[in-house]
């Protein structure tokens, strides 16, 4: 899971430009980690070229961007054949009516859409809010507008897309409280740049298991970034359908609700064809949520999900192992 305004943050409800309070990173003490002067040495040099690199092709246009990112998707789909391969099982579980030949299109269509994402992430983290704000349609606010004049937090639920990193900006634009939740990269220096970016664009920026800060700022009224669509092993799950398959399925969207009376409001970010921006998708709120039944409210969650999965296939992050947890945890689908 994953997420993440600058100081001075764009705010379309008045079209006027909000202050916020210095941005938090949820943290009860400080993580040596984080600190970004802790990799200066060498063998980091390569990783902090390729940060550079990514800021100066920001300042390309976006149709161009969107060329290298094709490209770059293309050489990611025929060097990592265990990526493509488990993208292509994800497909055929979610198409099982489609020939080879059609997964094999939409397996590419989606690794360039990755590959597109690559320089998206560099536009989330260096372009101007007012700038980013002006490529963004907004369809839907008024279901999030409602949520948050209840004035009790909102799970702003959505999934793993290619466009997850833009999505995560720009759905800050709509509200003036929004923390985010990511999950610790395995880099410890990529986990810090990405912890240094993405905990500008709101009030906090919350690790995954810090569920404590995530309750205390949905009672406060935040709105708050949620994507549980990932495979979760070692967390309070139960197993549900999803995308042709059965998912592990994380409790906690049901249960955050439950214990802080927040709304939760389904949402989903498209990138518009040739580069003419995106679009922020806000859907109703999920009534009667949650219902008490745990494990039918996980099997909402997962079908509210897979609805918007549905809509922009070609824009779902496919190469993720989503089913690689099953009951029976001496199956894997993903074997070769």
């Amino acid at each position: 899971m994953s997420m993440r305004s600058t100081s001075g943050w764009y705010r379309n409800r008045n079209h006027k430009t909000k202050t916020h309070r210095p941005v938090t990173l949820v943290k009860e003490n400080i993580d040596k980690t984080l600190l970004l002067r802790s990799y200066l040495a060498p063998k980091h040099w390569p990783l902090w070229l390729a940060i550079g690199l990514l800021r100066v092709a920001t300042f390309l246009p976006i149709p161009i961007l969107h060329y290298l990112g094709e490209a770059l998707g293309m050489l990611l789909y025929h060097s990592v054949p265990s990526r493509r391969r488990a993208a292509r099982i994800n497909l055929k579980q979610a198409y099982p009516e489609r020939s080879d030949s059609a997964i094999d299109a939409l397996n590419k269509k989606s690794f360039r859409s990755l590959g597109i994402s690559v320089f998206e992430t560099g536009i989330a983290w260096f372009k101007k809010s007012s700038v980013l704000q002006r490529q963004c349609q907004v369809e839907g606010k008024k279901h999030l507008d409602q949520a948050m004049a209840r004035n009790k937090g909102v799970i702003l639920l959505t999934g793993h897309f290619t466009t997850l990193e833009m999505g995560g900006r720009l759905i800050g634009t709509c509200v003036d409280r929004y923390n985010a939740v990511f999950k610790r990269a395995h880099d410890p220096l990529f986990n810090a740049i990405m912890v240094h970016y993405r905990s500008k664009m709101g009030d906090e920026l919350i690790e995954t298991r810090n569920v404590r800060a995530i309750i205390r700022g949905l009672k406060n009224g935040h709105a708050t970034w949620f994507g549980p669509d990932q495979d979760f092993a070692d967390q309070e799950i139960v197993f549900t359908p999803f995308l042709g398959g059965i998912a592990s399925t994380l409790t906690a969207t049901a249960k955050l609700a439950r214990m802080t009376g927040a709304a939760v409001v389904p949402f989903y970010p498209v990138r518009l064809d040739k580069g003419q921006g995106y679009k922020l998708i806000i859907l109703p709120a999920l009534d009667d949520f949650p219902s008490g039944d745990i494990e039918a409210d996980c099997a909402r969650v997962n079908k509210t999900i897979e609805a918007m999965v549905y809509s922009c296939p070609e824009q779902y992050l496919w190469s993720h192992k989503r089913f690689k947890t099953q009951p029976d945890r001496r199956t894997n689908i993903y074997a070769a």
